[in-house]
């Protein structure tokens, strides 16, 4: 009995390490319902990202960031996003250096109640493994927060927050909040055997 009860502790244990670390940031708003978890397929990480923003309007309801899509690098070029949003504009592709992959983000939002059309988050941007940072024209605002944690092997998997379209008589605000999952050693050392 002992040894079947330590099989299936070390067998939990494994789906947690599997599924790894998530990094979260402290600004992020609680408007509308976390979307799927969306993955790099196993063995590879999210390198660049592209993101939609609805543009900021005078006297409009404005929802700034719409849609976040992240880029893998795996060879089929793999794009995942969690819940998309509704409106907006896609700008450029943002892209990691060659070689150096996603490891931490910051949300730039507009909180709840600090303005009279609320557009909670309204820009990102990531830190790449060499340090540099990469981001896009988003909208302008609100304040940055802190940089989330770092995930050293990369950035693997995300989820989004996103209130949906109310129509006209709601505040839209579309993204809330992103949270992204860790990439663990474990994938890429059991891929790295099986290319070879």
């Amino acid at each position: 009995m002992k040894s079947m009860l330590g099989y299936v502790l070390l067998a939990a244990a494994g789906l947690l390490v599997a599924q790894g670390q998530v990094i979260t940031v402290t600004n992020g708003e609680t408007d509308g319902r976390w979307g799927p978890l969306e993955s790099c397929p196993a063995g590879s990480r999210a390198i660049s990202y592209q993101s939609s923003h609805e543009v900021d309007a005078p006297v409009v309801d404005d929802s700034a960031l719409n849609t976040l899509i992240l880029f893998c690098d795996d060879a089929e070029n793999t794009n995942i996003t969690s819940t998309p949003g509704y409106t907006g504009n896609f700008q450029n592709i943002q892209n990691c250096p060659f070689g150096a992959y996603m490891k931490s983000f910051q949300l730039r939002v507009s909180p709840a109640g600090n303005t009279t059309d609320n557009t909670a988050v309204n820009n990102i941007r990531f830190k790449c493994s060499n340090d540099r940072e990469i981001n896009g024209l988003g909208n302008t605002g609100g304040y940055w927060g802190d940089y989330s944690d770092e995930c050293l092997d990369g950035i693997c998997g995300m989820e989004t927050r996103v209130r949906p379209d109310g129509g006209i008589v709601v505040d839209n605000t579309a993204l809330n909040d992103v949270r992204f999952t860790c990439c663990t050693p474990a994938i890429f050392n059991a891929n790295k055997f099986k290319r070879h």
